[in-house]
This record gives C-alpha cells, structure tokens and sequence, in this order.
C-alpha cells in the first residue's frame, strides 16, 4: 500500500518544513528594506484639515519660524502627583495607582491594583513607566507639542502648574500652560485626568482626560495639538514578540484593526496606523499599545461620552530614538485636526483611557455596554492567530475558565479537558484501531498473492492496481484504512492551536500554576533555571533553563510508537515496498521525538501537559482496544466453526465507511487516468 501512512508522514513534513523556515532565515536572513528619506522640507507647509501634520512638518516650521515668537510658561519646577491606590487588591475603590508628571502633562507609572509584576505576588503590576535614553526622558501620554498657526512649540518638557482635588468620590488631577507670545498671552492649555472610583466587581479600568484649549486673544488662531500614546510597555510573551500599537477604525459598519509589533515599526522607524485623509468618514474609534494580556487604549469621545467625535487626523507608530536596535521604545502619536478658535473662544477634547488587563469577560460584560460598543474584543482576537479558528479558541477560553471554576486549578481543568475531548473522539479512535487491526492480520497472508500479481502483470500499472483492489475486496479489507490511523491525532490539531491561543490570550490563566515546579502555566515550567543562557547552534535560540515537560513529551510519543504493533513480514515479502516503508517509518522515530521535543521546548507549559495528558490517555485507550481485540478472537477461536450463514444485507454505511469508499474511488480513477495517458 503505498499511501499505508500518508496523514502521518504529511504531519511529520509540516513539522520537519516550519523548522527548516527556522533555520534558513537564521542562515540566510532576508535582506532589509532601505528607510525612506524623511529630510524636512524646504519650505514650512501649512497645517490644514485636510493635510495631517507630520513630524517632517513640525521639524520643517521649527526651522523656519523664530524661536521666540511663542514660549510655553507653567510652573517653575517640576512635579508629580498621585491619583488612586492599589494597596488594598480587591478591596480597593480604585483598579490602579497613577502617578502623573506636570512635564508634558503626562503619566509617569501605571501599578494595576488586582495583577502582579511576579509569581509570588509582589510587586504590584506596572503597566507603563517613563523611558530614558541618551539624556532624553519620554512619558505616556504627554502633549508633545502644540502648532500655532503653523509654528511649532513644544511642550514635553515643559513643566505644567498642576492641582489635585477630589469631586463626587472620583479623584482629578489638574494640569495648566500658557503660551505666550510678544504681545502677551495667546493659548491656554488646561488638562485634567479624572479617575474615578470602581469596585473590582465592575470589571472596569478606566481614566477620564480632557483637553482644553482656549484663545486669550481678540484674534483667531489655529491650533493643532500633538500627543504621545504609551510607554513602558514590557513583554509578556516567551516565544514571540507580543508589544504591539494599533488604531481601530471603523469602516462600512464595522470596526477594523489596524496592529504592527514592536520590531516591525522599530525597522521602518515608523508606520501610518489611520490617516483622516486616507480613511475620509471613517473616524478613529480608539488607538493605543498593549502586549499578551495589558492595554492601554485611549478612545477619542464627544462631550456626552459618545465615540467617534472625529478629532483625529493621524496616529501612526513611532519609534522615538530612530534607532533599529532597539524596540522598547515604541509608541503611537496622535495628531489632532486643526482646531480654528474665535477671539476667547475655546474648544475641548475629550477621551476614555482603559489601563488594564485584556479581560474577554470585561470587554464582553452587557454592563460595559461601551466596551462592547467599541469592541474592544478585538485586542484579543487579534492574538489568536489564523491557524484555528476563532469560535474554537472562545469555547476553549470559557469551557477552561468554567472548569477552573470547579477545580480552582487550570493544570487539573486541561487534564479534565483532554478527558472530555478523548472521550468525544473515542468512537473515531476505536474505529481506527480495529480497521488497523484487521489491515496487519491480513497484510501477511495477502503480500505473497500481490507480489504474484506483479510479477504476472509486470509493466501494467493498470491492471495490477485493478487484480489488487480485487484481491482486497475479496478479502474484505479496505486499503485506506490504515491512512485513517492519524485521524484522531488530526482532529486534535486545531483543539491544540485554539488551546496554545487561549493560553496567550487569557489573562485569567497569567500566572497560574499547576503543582510544584509549574508554576505559570502560560510560560515553560522552567525545572532548572541556568546561570548563563546555552545557545543552540543555527538555530539561534537561547535556552535559559531546563523544560521538563518537553522532554516528557518526546519520551512518552516515543514509547507510544514503540508500542505500536507491528506486523509480521513473511519470507516472501522481503523486498515489499510496504514492508520497507513501514521499516523507514520505525528507524525516523527517534529523530521525529527528538524533532518534537525542539519544536515544544519554549512553548506554554498548559500546552505541553495537554499534549502529554492526551498521550498517555491515547497508549491507555489503545491497549484497552487492542487487548478486548485480543480477547474477542481468542474466543471465537476456542468453539467450532460455525455453519455457514446466509450474508447479512449490508448496515447503513457510516461516514467512516464513505470516506473509504472515495478513497477506493479516487485511487481507481488516478489509476485508469495514468494508464490513458501510458497509451496515448
């Protein structure tokens, strides 16, 4: 049979292919892709509606225009301030403690009262912190700079007056500049960020912000407001990059997401998230920055609380230091459109900031009808990849979260997972086995007969593919069979995919451990941590600890290989390709574990115990089947012959059974076409 194990040789392919991937991109990396020019125009352009700004723009009217025609005047010093608290975990009012800088206006440090940095508890999660480099020191949030008919001033560093009071159990912090020009006073700026109370049972992670921007004069101006999004954000994922920026928009009904990691905007230096000019009468619906299981998203709103009010012009991925080597210091930058002010008059900006963990059952919650408005699901789906598919990984997350409900322990809630799905395949898996069975039992007695076939027919493809398919008819054995043994291994392929995307997509699960040494099972269990990383040649990659589990895989795919029965080769079949094959398959498992054990290494520890529970499930349940195989043709050979009876009229065929038929099918019409085309 030469398709005897053709599902399992393309499996093992695959595999063998996606390291090969691995492994030349590390021997031949792709060639990069030259930075586009961003030198400043001559010219200063001016700022309209309809034409964005730019960093190039800024640069360009800084150059052109006086630097004292406008000065930014605040407070004499720096200082910070402090909203929330995150001391009392679930009991606190408050989900975070913030702590603000008057530089900028903006947020210094982020800690999430209900998540932590550690395993073992301490300290408290931070979320975003400022980044310092080459004497530079960039904030989340701040106003970067603010155009005056078009000339440029910026106010990063400028220290604002700041004020912090509280209003009806919420807690406000209060930022003030002023810039002024030769005349006197021309814009004020005034932004305040709200942080209210929410009990934990709210699901709720919110920050208010407003930004007014006020005419002092008896002229108009036209005012264009710049503002930074996230910093800090550090990785949670082990095996791939996970910091990423992105811009929701809505389009035709729908909201889209836009997203780029860290290293793609850190190589081009930058990257156009939403543009009003590209995307007309499609409003930004929320933008921002995250990794596996935290957000920042900042959501532009109306006076009333009300989405898609259409300040926005631009907000792009940024890479502040313009350096390639480094990815942390990535963020998004907004770009306001232009704002005309009457004399003394004033405009205000509004926003709603979520700081927190990317909770499916907060952004699916009926009470957080915003969140469900805004989708903000959509950060999470986002990481589920496009090998599986989405409503699988849902059911995997909630069927996970509802057992570790019941057993308080997620490594218990993937075994009993691997139990229910075992048990749902089990007819497949029984149906397998026997039709494997009866394929070895009678393989033996059946080669010397096809090996007499060939010989009779030799050079007639044709006809010894028909007096073959004949020869298994009589006997009542199905060819295909055994190309069927790997089908319970295939149906489990995407129930892995959607369990390795709920593992990197569910916070609940951050953290969690199963017993002794796996203590996070999102991570690998990490037995033995080493002093120094071991690189592994070509491959590039840098182990930092022992993985048992792993190994335990590869060890237990091994055994269950060697296990398998094997059948026995008559003295006349020594040269059948058959036999040959099947021999070629026994000598490559070694290397084909040894290939598993690569591949698994740094993935998720919940993986890996899924993968090594269904394992040895899937050895038990085979020797359960074979053994009552066993047993049954044990008794049927102890009492005499029975008398012939008359045939049975054929079951219902089931879909195992059509399934070979096509199989039958198609192997008669590949062998009739191939000996047309011999003819011809």
């Amino acid at each position: 049979m030469d398709n005897k194990n053709f599902f399992r040789a393309l499996f093992w392919a695959l595999l063998i292919f996606l390291m090969w991937q691995m492994i030349a991109v590390r021997i031949w990396p792709p060639p990069q892709k030259p930075t586009p020019s961003t030198a400043p125009t001559s010219q200063p352009a001016r700022v309209t509606e309809t034409s964005p700004t730019s960093p190039e723009v800024f640069a360009a009217a800084a150059a052109a225009q006086p630097a004292s025609k406008f000065k930014a005047v605040g407070a004499d010093s720096a200082e910070t301030v402090v909203l929330g608290d995150n001391t009392g975990h679930h009991e606190s009012p408050y989900r975070s403690r913030i702590r603000f800088s008057s530089l900028g206006a903006a947020i210094e440090t982020v800690h999430l009262s209900d998540h932590h940095q550690a395993i073992n508890g301490e300290p408290r999660y931070c979320l975003l912190s400022p980044l310092e480099r080459e004497g530079r020191t960039w904030r989340s949030l701040a106003v970067e700079r603010v155009t005056i008919d078009s000339v440029p001033v910026s106010l990063d560093d400028v220290p604002w007056t700041v004020t912090r009071r509280e209003l009806d159990g919420a807690q406000v912090a209060e930022f003030s500049v002023r810039l002024m020009g030769e005349a006197g006073p021309v814009i004020e700026l005034l932004r305040t960020f709200t942080l209210p109370a929410q009990p934990a049972q709210s699901q709720r992670h919110d920050l208010q912000l407003t930004l007014t921007v006020r005419n002092l004069t008896t002229e108009q101006h036209e005012v264009i407001v710049c503002e930074r999004g996230p910093i800090g954000l550090t990785s949670e994922g082990r095996f791939v990059p996970d910091q990423t920026v992105y811009a929701a928009a809505r389009r035709e009904g729908f909201i889209e997401l836009e997203t780029k990691n860290f290293k793609e905007i850190g190589k081009k230096g930058s990257f156009d998230l939403y543009s009003l000019d590209r995307q007309r009468d499609e409003p930004l619906v929320w933008f921002g920055g995250g990794n596996l299981y935290f957000t920042c998203t900042v959501c532009p709103v109306g006076a009333d609380g009300a989405t898609e009010p259409g300040y926005v012009a631009t907000v792009e991925g940024v890479d502040l230091d313009g350096q390639k080597e480094t990815a942390d210091d990535v963020t998004t930058r907004l770009v306001a459109r232009l704002l005309t002010l009457a004399p003394q008059a004033q405009q205000t900006l509004h926003a709603e900031v979520y700081l927190g963990p990317k909770d499916r059952d907060a952004f699916l919650c009926p009470d957080n009808s915003d969140y469900v408005d805004r989708n903000y699901m959509l950060q999470i789906k986002e990481g589920y990849g496009s090998c599986t598919f989405t409503f699988l990984t849902d059911l995997m997350i909630r069927l996970l979260n509802w057992l570790e409900s019941v057993f308080h322990n997620f490594g218990v809630a993937i075994i009993f997972l691997v139990i229910i799905v075992r048990v749902i395949l089990h007819p497949v898996t029984k149906k397998t086995q026997v039709n494997m069975v009866k394929m070895q039992q009678s393989m033996g007695p059946l080669q010397a007969k096809m090996e007499e076939i060939k010989k009779a027919h030799v050079g007639d493809n044709r006809r010894i593919q028909e007096e073959t398919m004949k020869l298994y008819r009589e006997a009542g054995v199905s060819p295909f069979g055994q190309v069927f043994t790997c089908l319970p291994m295939m149906l489990q392929m995407p129930i892995w995919i959607a369990l390795y995307s709920s593992l990197r997509n569910n916070v609940a699960m951050r953290g969690r451990g199963f017993f002794w040494w796996i203590e996070d099972l999102t991570a690998p269990d990490c037995l033995i941590p080493f002093a120094d990383p071991i690189v592994i040649p070509l491959l590039g990659w840098k182990v930092t600890c022992f993985n048992l589990l792993p190994l335990l895989v590869g060890v237990i795919m091994f055994a269950q290989q060697k296990l398998m029965p094997k059948p026995k080769r008559p003295a006349s079949a020594s040269s059948s390709p058959q036999t040959q094959q099947a021999e070629q398959m026994q000598k490559m498992m070694p290397y084909m574990s040894l290939l598993m054990i690569l591949l698994f290494y740094k993935f998720p520890s919940g993986l890996n115990l899924y993968i090594m529970t269904s394992s040895l499930i899937g050895t038990a349940e085979q020797f359960y089947i074979r053994k009552h195989l066993k047993k049954q043709d044990e008794e049927g050979s102890q009492g005499p012959a029975p008398p012939p009876t008359p045939k049975k009229p054929r079951r219902r065929s089931t879909w195992f059974d059509r399934l070979q038929k096509r199989a039958e099918e198609a192997q008669r019409l590949r062998s009739h076409r191939e000996h047309k085309e011999k003819r011809e």
